[in-house]
């Protein structure tokens, strides 16, 4: 469902029911998207008259976010990648291969992202590519930094997280979210860095913090510089 805006825009409703919840609540996700949660019983009805009456602070929301960008947006204004603590040039070619690759060009400092030309949807196979690109990048730069550090991780899973830059599980696995190839190599560094620290202290301790002060000596600077840029990084490949 969709609720038009004072402007003449319209933005998505998602309503979600949930067992257990007593009151009502609207946020607004990386989508741009609203989102009311509501008692399991709530009706649509009920949902959309509070929607309407919180119309304000949503307009106000909205005005304030960046927009949601498709990865051709992103990459057209933005055209740079990052791997193994570099950051490469990015050029996007229409090719007659019959499947999306990615190779280097101009001796390994540009990135050419290499998309079938006959694709129904350019904007998903190049957000496939990049998430390709993504995975294969990321598991060499956490190798080379758990070999630094000696540790070890079970897994990688490069994902599409919905807020999260990264997580590590109890069994030693870590999960990236596939847009840290679009922030700085230094930032996309502190996050793999942080998700490491978690394999010798699973959690937020004065412990966690000393020991990644020591994997990465300006954490503080890092961590600013990422929240920062995270509401517009996380809205990339949503539109």
């Amino acid at each position: 469902m969709f609720l038009s805006l004072n402007n003449g825009e319209s933005v998505s409703i998602d309503v979600r029911r949930r067992k257990g919840t007593r009151h009502l609540r609207l946020s607004l996700n990386h989508s741009n998207q609203a989102v009311v949660s509501v008692p399991w019983r709530c009706s649509d009805r009920e949902a959309l008259k509070f929607i309407e009456n919180q119309r304000d602070w949503l307009e106000g929301q909205l005005a304030r976010v960046p927009r949601a960008r498709s990865i051709v947006d992103w990459l057209t204004e933005h055209p740079q990648l990052t791997g193994s603590g570099d950051r490469f040039t990015v050029r996007v070619e229409s090719t007659e291969r019959l499947r999306a690759d990615y190779i280097f060009d101009q001796g390994g400092a540009e990135i050419v992202l290499r998309v079938p030309h006959e694709s129904d949807d350019a904007d998903s196979a190049l957000l496939a590519l990049v998430r390709r690109f993504a995975k294969d990048a990321m598991l060499c730069r956490l190798a080379y930094h758990a070999k630094c550090l000696e540790l070890k991780f079970s897994k990688l899973s490069v994902r599409d997280q919905a807020s999260r830059w990264g997580s590590c599980s109890s069994s030693g696995g870590i999960s990236l979210n596939w847009r840290l190839v679009l922030i700085a190599p230094e930032l996309q560094d502190y996050v793999i860095l942080h998700e490491l620290a978690h394999l010798t202290e699973m959690n937020h301790s004065k412990r966690f913090w000393s020991l990644l002060d020591q994997y990465d000596p300006k954490r503080e600077l890092h961590e600013a510089q990422l929240d920062a840029l995270t509401a517009a990084i996380m809205r990339v490949g949503r539109s």
